[in-house]
């Protein structure tokens, strides 16, 4: 684990290692090839009490408070020992030289590192309070929405930064003598040391060991050895092995004792300490992450389509955006950095799949979106914050077309969802979906039911529906009532199924209604701009002018209302469930109900559907001529030729 954690910390200590855009420009002198030592270390420069007062200051600051001041007094005297970064410093304040588009170029070479060799010669020095004070310095600069400026301190943050945190790291003394907290110091200290008793007593457990070995190999051989004693050579005694005997055990209880107090160092102290520092790094990172992103958006147009209708694949989709990954694409990259350096940091996966779903490559981010569920798991997190979570899983195994698995989670996500409103709406969207894509009439049947118990208790709310959302839900009515009616038909239950075609049917006939409505709207307010304009040809006001304009936008208006209605009609499986419910009236001998159904499908169907009825039609006509009964052909539209 350590060996792994310290490639990853080689790796992104390189990775920031070239941020020419840093504020401060000290790589040679800060790197402390200072044999004369001339130069004070970071905790001589600035004591870690002082870190500790800062931070508390800062945590009961009133807003307002110019904060960035407060935390540079600190770094400056560190600083002010180099010259070269002072008098960068100067020119980028006083003389302008480094512009924004500097920084952006900065930006992108700091990225385009990453395909480099992995060394260490970036790293400046593993210093917690220069870390940390840029940090702070870094978020306050967000604060203030001056990104770039965030960017730079959250890089030379970094570079101040070591990721591999080892054992030796959490008890050397360079380290502690930067530390404030005195609990974190013990600790530190102490595990230092427990480590160090486990291997003294290891090492004389093993020289014990080796002088019983010693001992026999000479008995038995009939040699002489050198006694510590008084230095001479003499055969070894029965007594001289009995004691060596007890000495490995007594070295071997002190192994034992050294052995669980290390041990429970290591569960108290130093673990704590690893996942605590893990959490700060990729924090750390995340955060750099974040101000990255911003920059990129600033640098790119991007153009979307919402789609706010289908379960499977809702969301955002770019629909045009050829410029990116051309220029940072550096967002993606640092939340893969902080993902590897805590795995279990929930927040970071789930942003990772969602770039990693815009940037196209679903499989992964469907990976990474699993993941974010146990761990959310794991977290206790309520259903609110993991229901959308569900939603995009069940969307993305849609897009991947495994669609039992995308099942399961569009059922987790209908029962965490905590906004009814949307619940409504996925009742109805789940229904079809175990209609269609699934094929399980029997879980359609349970939504299409929820949907319809919702919309019976919504219709006296229905006026605050727009117009089209209005009409979307007699359409919905309709392929709701069609797909319970197929459950009872395979159920072989004609009269349940002949219910809910007419329900259908009956739902289509108010969509017919709404446009007939609409469309003598449209006829009579066309005659009234036409006696308008005829008006306007005699005689010309100002008046009736603005009559005639009013009165164009009103029918401009009923002509989109009608089109609407239109479209909902022609996207309504009506004339199916007519032709169903006249199979269904042949087999009760309902000849004439089933001639009128054919008969309204010649006025409302397609092209083939309406060849079909006229067959239908003429077949029906023969049987009440002759009484001999004839199947309906060519087939049922739905499935099936029995009831």
């Amino acid at each position: 684990m350590n060996r792994s954690r310290l490639k990853t910390g080689a790796l992104l200590v390189f990775f920031f290692g070239i941020g020419a855009g840093d504020r401060f420009l000290a790589d040679e002198q800060d790197q402390r090839l200072d044999p004369a030592g001339i130069y004070k270390l970071p905790y001589q420069a600035i004591p870690p009490a002082e870190v500790a007062k800062l931070k508390q200051t800062l945590s009961t600051q009133v807003e307002g408070a110019d904060t960035i001041s407060l935390i540079r007094n600190l770094l400056d005297p560190y600083y002010a020992q180099f010259v070269d970064p002072k008098r960068t410093e100067e020119e980028r304040r006083l003389g302008k030289i480094f512009t924004e588009k500097t920084d952006r170029n900065s930006l992108r070479l700091l990225i385009l590192k990453m395909v480099g060799h992995i060394t260490d010669g970036s790293v400046l020095r593993d210093s917690p309070i220069l870390f940390e004070l840029h940090s702070l310095l870094g978020k306050e600069y967000s604060k203030k929405k001056q990104n770039f400026k965030a960017l730079e301190e959250g890089i030379t943050a970094l570079r101040y930064r070591d990721f591999s945190h080892t054992e030796e790291a959490f008890s050397r003394e360079t380290r502690i003598q930067e530390l404030y907290d005195s609990d974190e110091i013990e600790r530190a200290k102490g595990h230092g040391r427990l480590k160090k008793e486990l291997e003294t007593a290891g090492k004389e457990w093993s020289r014990a060991k080796d002088r019983v070995h010693a001992l026999e190999a000479a008995s038995v051989r009939g040699t002489e050895l050198i006694f510590e004693e008084n230095g001479q050579k003499r055969k070894a005694s029965s007594a001289d092995l009995a004691s060596a005997k007890q000495s490995v055990r007594q070295t071997e209880e002190n192994l034992k004792r050294a052995d669980l107090a290390y041990k429970e160092s290591f569960e108290k102290s130093y673990y704590p300490f690893f996942k605590k520092k893990s959490r700060e790094d990729a924090q750390a990172v995340f955060d750099l992450a974040k101000r990255v992103r911003e920059a990129e958006n600033e640098n790119k147009e991007r153009l979307k389509v919402v789609n706010k209708t289908s379960v499977s694949g809702q969301g955002i989709f770019v629909l045009f955006d050829y410029k990116r990954n051309t220029d940072f694409f550096g967002y993606a990259g640092l939340l893969e950095l902080a993902f590897r350096l805590d795995p279990e940091y929930s927040d970071i996966v789930l942003e990772l799949a969602k770039e990693l779903r815009s940037a196209g490559k679903k499989a992964k981010s469907l990976d990474f979106y699993l993941k974010f569920l146990t761990l959310a798991l794991k977290e206790n997190r309520s259903d609110a914050e993991i229901s959308s979570v569900y939603r995009e899983v069940a969307s993305l195994y849609t897009e991947l077309k495994q669609y039992v698995p995308a099942s399961d989670y569009y059922e987790k996500y209908y029962k965490t969802e905590p906004d009814p409103k949307r619940k409504s709406l996925y009742s109805f969207e789940l229904g079809s979906f175990f209609e269609n894509r699934i094929g399980n009439l029997e879980k359609a049947n349970e939504y299409y039911s929820l949907w319809l118990q919702e919309r019976e208790k919504q219709q006296a709310t229905e006026s605050e529906l727009s117009f089209p959302d209005s009409q979307e839900r007699f359409r919905m009515e309709v392929l709701a009532h069609l797909g319970i009616s197929k459950l009872f038909r395979f159920e072989k239950k004609p009269e349940l199924e002949k219910s809910e075609l007419l329900k259908a049917v009956a739902s289509y006939d108010k969509l017919r209604e709404n446009l007939q409505k609409e469309e003598n709207k449209y006829s009579e307010g066309k005659k009234e701009l036409l006696s308008l304009k005829k008006g306007l040809l005699e005689k010309t006001n100002d008046q009736d002018m603005a009559q005639y304009r009013l009165k164009n936008l009103e029918l401009e208006e009923a002509k989109e209302r009608m089109d609407v209605v239109r479209t909902k009609l022609d996207t309504s499986p009506g004339p199916k469930a007519m032709q169903r419910a006249s199979v269904l009236f042949e087999y009760e001998k309902d000849f004439r109900s089933a001639k009128k159904y054919n008969e309204e499908i010649l006025k409302v169907g397609n092209q083939t559907e309406i060849n079909l009825a006229l067959k239908n039609i003429e077949r029906i006509n023969r049987i009440l001529e002759d009484g001999i009964l004839r199947d309906p052909y060519p087939r049922d539209p739905l499935t099936g030729d029995s009831p």
